[in-house]
């Protein structure tokens, strides 16, 4: 990450965006406040957007106090406990799961 100090030096936006593109910029002004530029792809634009957006944020507020029905971890229990069943039992019919099974 390059660091621009703006009491010593005093970059063009342009300098500065062009350095952006490579990897991210901290710019430290003169009262020592510390900014990051980087250079924005579409996913990040879409986060930025929707952490502004009240309506959207409190839908995901509610949503997070919902209680989970199983969790991860359940979910990774339950697979490798169904994956040693199967080593287990290699001639194990497998149903619509299994490629040599499906129709067409």
């Amino acid at each position: 990450m390059k660091t621009i100090d703006l009491n010593h030096e005093q970059p063009s936006i342009g300098d500065l965006l062009q350095w952006a593109v490579a990897d991210p910029v901290l710019i430290r002004n003169q009262d020592g406040q510390e900014f990051v530029l980087e250079a924005a792809d579409a996913l990040e634009r879409e986060v930025a957007e929707l952490s502004r957006n009240e309506q959207f944020m409190s839908f995901l507020a509610e949503r997070a106090k919902e209680p989970g029905k199983t969790s991860l971890e359940e979910i990774d229990r339950r697979l490798s406990r169904a994956e040693e069943a199967l080593r287990d039992r290699p001639d194990a019919n497998l149903g619509p799961l299994d490629p040599t099974q499906r129709d067409g």
